[in-house]
């Protein structure tokens, strides 16, 4: 879906820029999400995610640009009833450590307005979703850092929003805690129809996303659904195995910087190289010593870092 469809995208933003002083965070950031889609937002720390983010949920004003969505809401004139309609899970840890889980659970279901036998009905299935049942009445201050970041996924989603914003919901969480997560991200957007917007630095979560955003020095470098994105990913993936008894760093080194190639990294103990565009066969022969090439797969990862190397180093960074 391209940046200018905006017939019944549950959010768009366009053009959207945010300055501090003489330099700019976020530039020109456009994108449309669907309604029930999973869409992923993916960049390295410092790219410029939380600072879209915050401007997609109202926290922060953008220099210039706009955010639109719900049939029409814009978030700078229609901030309360935007927010209504969103959850949202920050980054850093926004439970009161000094309260138990329920007392928590219960003062953010009472600022979304839920009436008390609802709001108890809403802790009840979204603990025990996510398996904190027999934590309500402990101390939050207490809890490991996957179980809080359970209760703040609950936190965000007591109200049932149809936007969610999840920015980094499973850093610190267990393999366990992460399958929850994403089960429930899943089950709602499947049969509630909620639009999840979630950052993540987790390729193996990314990959689940019905569509991804790559922000690089705060501008969009690629769109789309995570298998264009690596079908789009130019130069051809060698792979071969390291010999046993040869050290893999050595032929890393031997390689990294040959010409025919894009980038080369290893993977656990083999070697993995990726061509640059109509050198593919100056590639495999860069190679073939150490064994007979296979074709691998690409990563996210390979796709990232494949499109930041195609920025130029004058844009990266903008400052007016």
């Amino acid at each position: 879906m391209s940046a200018g469809t905006t017939a019944g995208a549950t959010i768009q933003a366009h053009d959207l820029t945010r300055r501090f002083g003489a330099f700019t965070a976020v530039n020109r950031v456009n994108f449309v999400v669907p309604p029930g889609k999973v869409f992923g937002f993916l960049g390295p720390n410092g790219s410029g995610k939380s600072t879209t983010i915050r401007m997609l949920i109202g926290l922060l004003e953008p220099t210039s640009g706009s955010v639109t969505g719900f049939g029409g809401l814009d978030v700078a004139r229609d901030t309360e009833a935007w927010k209504k309609r969103l959850g949202y899970m920050s980054q850093k840890f926004s439970l009161y450590v000094d309260l138990s889980v329920e007392e928590n659970l219960r003062f953010f279901g009472s600022l979304y307005g839920l009436e008390p036998g609802r709001l108890s009905e809403r802790i009840r299935d979204l603990s025990g979703r996510l398996e904190f049942g027999d934590l309500l009445p402990a101390m939050t201050g207490g809890l490991s850092t996957g179980q809080r970041q359970r209760v703040a996924l609950a936190a965000a989603l007591l109200h049932e929003p149809e936007l969610l914003f999840l920015d980094e919901p499973t850093g610190g969480v267990d393999p366990k805690g992460r399958r929850l997560f994403w089960d429930l991200i899943y089950e709602l957007a499947a049969d509630r129809h909620m639009t999840v917007l979630v950052t993540t630095h987790y390729m193996d979560e990314a990959e689940q996303c019905d569509r991804l955003a790559f922000i690089l020095n705060g501008g969009i470098i690629a769109e789309g659904p995570p298998h264009d994105l690596k079908d789009g990913l130019r130069g051809r993936i060698f792979e071969v195995p390291a010999p046993p008894g040869a050290d893999p760093f050595e032929e890393l080194s031997r390689v990294q910087n040959a010409p025919p190639l894009e980038d080369a990294y290893l993977f656990g103990r083999r070697l993995r190289v990726v061509a640059r565009p109509g050198e593919d066969a100056a590639a495999r022969r860069l190679v073939e010593p150490l064994g007979p090439p296979q074709i691998a797969e690409p990563s996210l990862e390979d796709v990232f870092v494949s499109l930041a190397r195609r920025v130029p180093a004058e844009t990266e960074k903008v400052a007016v």
